[in-house]
């Protein structure tokens, strides 16, 4: 049985930077996988098939909408069969993930039902997203304040443990993980998902 830690929040909410400072605290070996490993994936200049980018406007400034097209569709869906393959192999996971709906975090909990996972919301307030989106300049401009309001709604919300990342550094995030993950070795998030099926 292996161990995870689902990571889920925006686009520049800080996890794939938590998720490097999980592998340098920990004395334990975690291999990490998200979301931007599979968009590496994608033919260079052929996009379209796959991402759809639109852009737009509310109250707090631009948003970037994501839309995935018909190849995109067929390649991110493959995500929780391939958390089931490298967890089989007995190794643990950290997962970098932008859930939007109830049906994708229900596939997860499907594929990874007999291993030990981790749920955990990474928070972060707007403003700040918004500037490490300008600062990283590798994000397009509004991505976070269109998932703001998507990617923490309804049963997603249901964590086992939440960090906020607008006032603390990702190894103080890291850390406060991995004393959650190491006081509690039976997480109920995945578990109560699983038997919803």
């Amino acid at each position: 049985m292996s161990r995870i830690i689902f990571l889920n929040g925006c686009g520049s909410s800080g996890k794939t930077s938590i998720a490097k400072a999980i592998g340098h605290e920990s004395s334990e070996f975690w291999l990490s996988f998200g979301i931007d490993t599979f968009i590496d994936m994608i033919p260079f200049g052929r996009q379209e098939p796959y991402l759809k980018f639109i852009p737009g406007q509310n109250e707090r400034g631009p948003t970037m909408y994501v839309e995935s097209g018909p190849e995109g569709v067929k390649l991110f869906s493959v995500m929780p069969q391939f958390a089931e393959m490298l967890a089989f192999r007995e190794n643990n996971l950290i997962i970098d993930e932008v859930l939007f709906d109830e049906d994708t975090l229900k596939a997860y909990a499907k594929h990874l039902k007999t291993h030990t996972v981790y749920y955990i919301g990474v928070f972060c307030d707007l403003a700040v997203m918004q500037e490490r989106e300008v600062l990283r300049r590798d994000r397009c401009i509004g991505l976070s304040n269109d998932q703001i309001d998507r990617v923490h709604q309804g049963v997603l919300n249901a964590y086992d443990f939440k960090v906020d990342t607008t006032a603390i550094s990702p190894f103080e995030a890291a850390r406060l993980i991995l004393k959650f993950v190491g006081d509690n070795t039976v997480p109920k998030a995945f578990q109560t998902l699983a038997k919803q099926e």
